[in-house]
């Protein structure tokens, strides 16, 4: 279940940084003042977002690896223990 949420969160930030990414090239492409201010602010908004959603899941997926890794890890004989 989490995995799904994690997945859609991804999906949600790469929609966003494509908005971004079109908003920024509207402007180099029409350097006038309302696409350059467009992309300055609220490209940049979107674009903070995206990243925003994306390191959440990085870090989320770093500690639940963390917690796993840590829960298997504890479960295994030491080194040098062994049969």
């Amino acid at each position: 279940m989490a995995t799904t949420r994690y997945r859609r969160v991804l999906q949600v930030s790469c929609v966003l940084a494509l908005v971004a990414l079109g908003l920024i090239a509207w402007s180099l492409v029409q350097p006038r003042p309302i696409p350059v201010i467009v992309a300055m602010s609220v490209a940049q908004a979107i674009g903070t977002a995206s990243f925003l959603a994306f390191l959440w899941v990085v870090v989320a997926d770093l500690r639940r690896g963390r917690v796993l890794g840590d829960a298997a890890g504890s479960m295994s004989t030491p080194p040098g223990r062994g049969p």
